[in-house]
């Protein structure tokens, strides 16, 4: 079996797909059993972008700076304290399990709100590489997280209790003003050089609101979908059901996209340990392999690279990777 005949069968899909997570784990693993990585270069240099023969910083130092700077901005925190204004100190699986998301997307809003700050606003290319990070990695996440609450966890908590209808209609909202920020960084490449200030002025404005109205969200679920897995019943082995689910449904792509992003969160809160355990009881073999060989690869390189490169003192640009299990 060649990988593009698995592709058809590993798009998205809105339903659950398995009874179970040990049901997910046979199935990936049929699916992607001829899937061998062993040839493939995940240290593909970085495009230096120089050319009057004075040295450039590379694509994983630029990255590197990139997170230092992302987490600098951030208040410090105490070890096992979450970025969560309702559970910094999560107890019990209820707690922690909605911080594997939550915790990912609060790190990519910190992520957005230092790139708009740092950014130089004159150069074309600063602004197509934030606006591809914000596709690829903030977008495209953010509306798999929607799709998996929506079509999996919602469905399966309501069987037993209610969801608050403000946390349901909040999504619509926030896509909407999603959709409004990925026009905006769109246009930034094609806008006079002289109008740019401007609009990167207007962009940090509705972006620190997006932010703010994203955190309310995010701490509304918090308050409320752990109490609803205590109340109803639910148990940790059919939790991990629902991870499996979710996992399945993302597809190649939003796993590549979605995985490496919340297990950054997950260690930067939980440590090193915790995250490693994730990966070794609750990824297929098949997403653990391409996990560990390309996607963290490309959440170290290109994903922190495009943010990191976006400085007016930084003259690099992250490579492209190439293909599907990379790009």
């Amino acid at each position: 079996m060649q990988l593009p005949s698995l592709l058809p069968s590993l798009r998205p899909r809105h339903r659950a797909l398995s009874p179970s997570h040990a049901d997910a784990t046979t199935s990936f693993d049929a699916l992607f059993a001829d899937v061998a990585p062993a040839d493939a270069d995940a240290s593909m240099p970085a495009a230096k972008l120089a050319d009057d023969g004075e040295a450039v910083q590379d694509v994983p130092a630029a990255a590197e700076a990139g997170a230092l700077q992302t987490s600098s901005a951030s208040p410090p925190r105490a070890q096992r304290e979450t970025t969560s204004r309702v559970l910094p100190h999560p107890v019990g699986w209820q707690e922690e399990g909605i911080l594997l998301p939550h915790e990912g997307i609060r790190f990519l809003m910190e992520e957005l709100s230092e790139a708009v700050r740092v950014m130089d606003a004159k150069a074309t290319r600063k602004w197509e590489n934030l606006s591809t990070w914000y596709q690829d990695y903030f977008y495209d996440v953010v509306h798999h997280h929607y799709d998996s609450e929506e079509l999996i966890d919602f469905p399966w908590l309501q069987t037993k209790g209610a969801i608050p209808a403000k946390i349901l209609a909040d999504h619509p909202e926030l896509m909407r003003t999603m959709d409004e920020l990925r026009d905006m960084l769109a246009s930034g490449s094609f806008k006079p050089a002289g109008e740019r200030a401007e609009l990167l002025a207007k962009l940090r404005e509705r972006v620190a609101a997006f932010v703010e109205d994203m955190h309310q969200h995010l701490a509304e679920e918090e308050e409320v979908i752990p109490k609803l897995l205590g109340e109803g019943g639910f148990t940790q082995e059919k939790e991990g059901a629902a991870v499996g689910q979710i996992i399945e449904s993302l597809g190649l792509d939003g796993n590549k996209k979605s995985l490496p992003v919340m297990l950054h969160g997950l260690k930067l809160w939980a440590g090193e340990e915790r995250a490693e355990a994730f990966v070794a009881e609750h990824l297929p073999l098949p997403i653990r392999l391409l996990y560990r060989t390309f996607w963290s690869a490309d959440f170290q390189h290109r994903h922190l690279g495009l943010v990191a490169s976006l400085p007016e003192e930084v003259d690099v640009n992250p490579f492209v990777s190439q293909g599907l299990l990379c790009q």
